[in-house]
């Protein structure tokens, strides 16, 4: 009986990490060029405007466009902003600045 419950756990975390691995792979295969790139997105609506009013922020098209791929991420259950900053940082292979930092901490905490 131990076996099998303690086989059942170790399938059931398995199972947890390869759909972890699955939903980072996904948001790194979408996120440059694809539906969570929201970079020409952004440009296309907000052609106009230099800066992009969020709450009670101002936001360039850049740093808007990561907190639009903050909340998104977040929505595919990627669970906490650190988790987020590593993905994004993955990606685009360097560190956040500051203010895209602080988009994506409002993006990740943002309710749409």
């Amino acid at each position: 009986m131990r076996s099998t419950f303690f086989i059942l756990l170790l399938f059931i975390g398995i199972s947890a990490m390869a759909q972890q691995s699955d939903k980072e792979a996904y948001i790194k295969k979408e996120s440059i060029g694809g539906k969570l790139d929201f970079t020409k997105k952004v440009d296309a609506k907000y052609k106009d405007n230099a800066l992009i009013t969020f709450g009670d922020t101002a936001y360039n098209k850049k740093d808007f466009a990561i907190l639009l791929w903050a909340a998104n991420v977040r929505n595919l259950d990627i669970n906490s902003v650190d988790q987020a900053i590593n993905i994004w940082e993955q990606i685009y292979k360097r560190s956040l600045t500051d203010p895209e930092k602080k988009a994506l901490h409002t993006g990740f905490e943002a309710k749409f």
